[in-house]
């Protein structure tokens, strides 16, 4: 019997835009998302988490439209029946900021799972361990931002059960060039054996654009976009089934913490 895959959907859409054109955006997104599809992946508009890093807002403001957002998502995936996770979002722990990823299930409430490793900006810290996502029967990564250029951050993913990847490198936010994104991307999906969705999207003229992408385990890439236009990909993630020591892959966590995130992090802001 042929063992069932999962479907995942990536959309790249305008995430410059209002809430209420997000969601009116991504309305007309899953109309176009086939039944096979568990979740689909795509990234918040980009305004208020830019907002709050520069200065402009304050976190409280940022975490009011958050929750809008949620609750406009959440009447969606009831009416449709389907799972949507959004990255990246910002999530305030105790005295410190995280991003992090929203998973909105069609029936209950919004999840917050994931943290980024490598902090991207001043205002955000380092997750204080690497949480897979399980859809289905398969574990999804997250990438966040700069952690795509940390090749240790995919071995974790590797040694933690991972299927697949989920990079997630939004414009405005990421000011990497976009053609060095995609050969990161396929880099790491060449050394760890492991397929590379990118959630990209595009912005006001201007911006940094990235590319939103599916990449095979053998590095090639399988599907591309990169013009300021919506577009759906849709994947099948079969379970890679490996298994690792977990003592060594926690010992192997401890290190990369103490030794190589910590390294990064003065490297790029002093």
């Amino acid at each position: 019997m042929r063992e069932r895959r999962t479907v995942l959907a990536v959309a790249r859409i305008d995430v410059g835009v209002s809430t209420r054109e997000f969601v009116k955006a991504v309305e007309e997104t899953v109309e176009h998302v086939s039944d096979r599809v568990s979740a689909l992946l795509l990234s918040p508009p980009v305004n208020p988490l830019h907002d709050l890093i520069v200065g402009r807002k304050r976190y409280s403001s940022y975490r009011n439209n958050l929750n809008n957002l949620l609750n406009k998502l959440s009447a969606v995936t009831r009416r449709r029946g389907l799972s949507l996770l959004l990255s990246p979002v910002l999530r305030r722990a105790g005295n410190k900021l995280y991003l992090t990823n929203a998973i909105i299930p069609p029936v209950g409430v919004p999840m917050f799972r994931g943290r980024g490793l490598i902090p991207s900006f001043p205002e955000v810290s380092s997750g204080p361990n690497f949480e897979v996502i399980s859809v289905d029967n398969v574990n999804l990564c997250f990438s966040i931002l700069d952690d795509l250029e940390v090749p240790e951050v995919f071995r974790i993913c590797l040694f933690r059960k991972g299927d697949a990847v989920i990079a997630v490198n939004p414009p405005v936010l990421t000011k990497r060039d976009p053609e060095m994104t995609l050969s990161l991307a396929m880099t790491r999906a060449r050394e760890n054996r492991l397929p590379v969705i990118g959630v990209g999207g595009y912005a006001e003229a201007g911006s940094i654009q990235q590319p939103t992408f599916i990449i095979r385990s053998d590095g090639k890439i399988a599907e591309i976009s990169e013009s300021p236009e919506p577009n759906i990909f849709e994947v099948e993630v079969p379970p890679v089934g490996k298994h690792y020591n977990l003592d060594l892959t926690r010992k192997y966590m401890k290190m990369v913490k103490e030794h190589i995130i910590g390294k990064v992090y003065v490297a790029e802001h002093g």
